[in-house]
């Protein structure tokens, strides 16, 4: 079985893939367009050069189960649609024969990631557990589980917060 690494722009920021030599690497095509700095631009363009790095579209059905998984989290408000996409590529390569590793430092897609079940990798080290987040409202202390993309308060319209409602370590 091949082992597949879908990689974030952190991924390209850091050394991190110098420690696999071998690896074989896809992404999107907005993650590379993130990439602006000499030495991480030169990272993405040598591997592409060495047909190491592929750069894939993820299927539409796999975005709808991400914004699904990211919405149960209370990620969605912090994911872009770049992250949203990178996710939703690693998602749809389970099942395929391949294995697959989602490689991020950004803690929302790693916590999204993991709730779907694709393994992870976090060049930062930081990433520890598992989180499920709740708005709060600051001015009234409002609370709701559901994660919306607006995140004004319903109650008084003060911009909500995000905080912690569980975590558990994997």
């Amino acid at each position: 079985m091949s082992h597949i690494y879908v990689i974030d722009s952190g991924a390209f920021f850091s050394t991190w893939i110098r420690q696999i030599p071998d690896g074989n690497f896809i992404t999107t095509e907005e993650v590379t367009d993130e990439i602006h700095n000499k030495p991480s631009k030169f990272r993405v363009d040598t591997l592409e050069l060495l047909d190491r790095l592929r750069k894939e579209t993820p299927p539409v059905e796999s975005i709808k189960v991400v914004v699904k998984a990211a919405t149960k989290t209370g990620d969605k408000p912090v994911l872009s649609e770049t992250d949203i996409k990178l996710i939703a590529l690693a998602q749809s390569k389970i099942g395929t024969g391949t294995r697959t590793t989602l490689v991020s430092t950004d803690m929302a897609i790693l916590n999204t990631a993991r709730y779907l079940g694709i393994d992870i990798i976090d060049p930062s080290g930081k990433f520890k557990d598992d989180i499920r987040w709740i708005l709060i409202c600051p001015a009234c202390n409002h609370k709701t589980k559901v994660s919306k993309d607006d995140l004004e308060c319903p109650i008084c319209g003060t911009q909500m917060r995000r905080k912690v409602s569980r975590k558990a370590r994997k």
